[in-house]
């Protein structure tokens, strides 16, 4: 079943919800307002993406999933060609990288416990 996942695209990839790439607005966005802030939210097949925009570019992005973390290639273009290094590590809980890229330096900080896994990027 996991070799199969791999083959499937993720909707991130498909919608291009790249972290300091242009936001177009999809008719699956929902608009949330969380602490005064405009949320787009879109709901896929294995996450939930909630995305802050500031004048129409995306600034961060957060997965939410019950069983997968997702993978820093879903927010970050061309991330194979980004140098990583470890910020912090909490085992069983929490990591969070700095990612450097031509492009820019992106946080990728994963959170959770088993049934509410919580990915997320933003620019630094």
């Amino acid at each position: 079943m996991k070799k199969l996942l791999f083959f499937v695209p993720t909707l991130a990839m498909a919608l291009n919800i790249y972290v300091g790439q242009p936001f177009s607005e999809y008719s699956v966005a929902k608009q949330k307002y969380v602490n005064g802030q405009n949320i787009k939210v879109v709901t896929g097949q294995h996450f939930t993406y909630y995305i802050k925009t500031e004048n129409g570019t995306v600034q961060e992005v957060t997965a939410l999933s019950p069983r997968m973390l997702a993978p820093v290639s879903n927010f970050i273009q061309d991330s194979s060609s980004c140098s990583k290094k470890l910020l912090f590590r909490d085992p069983l809980r929490m990591a969070r990288y700095e990612y450097d890229c031509p492009s820019g330096k992106y946080i990728y900080q994963t959170f959770g416990v088993p049934g509410h896994l919580e990915t997320t990027v933003w620019m630094k």
